[in-house]
């Protein structure tokens, strides 16, 4: 399976003290948003609960 890559370019526009270093994975119509510092085993249930709202 293959997830669809997206670059937002609103963040290239937007100060640099006004924006978080952020990640945004698009599950079918599920968006998980979380910063790049969040712990892998939240990110991998989140991840894993919106596959499984999917079903």
């Amino acid at each position: 399976m293959f997830a669809e890559l997206v670059v937002d370019d609103a963040a290239a526009v937007a100060p640099a003290s006004q924006t978080l270093p952020a990640l945004e994975i698009v599950v079918d119509d599920v968006v998980i948003r979380a910063r790049t510092d969040v712990d892998e085993g939240l990110l991998a249930r989140a991840i894993r609960a919106a596959r499984a709202s999917m079903s």
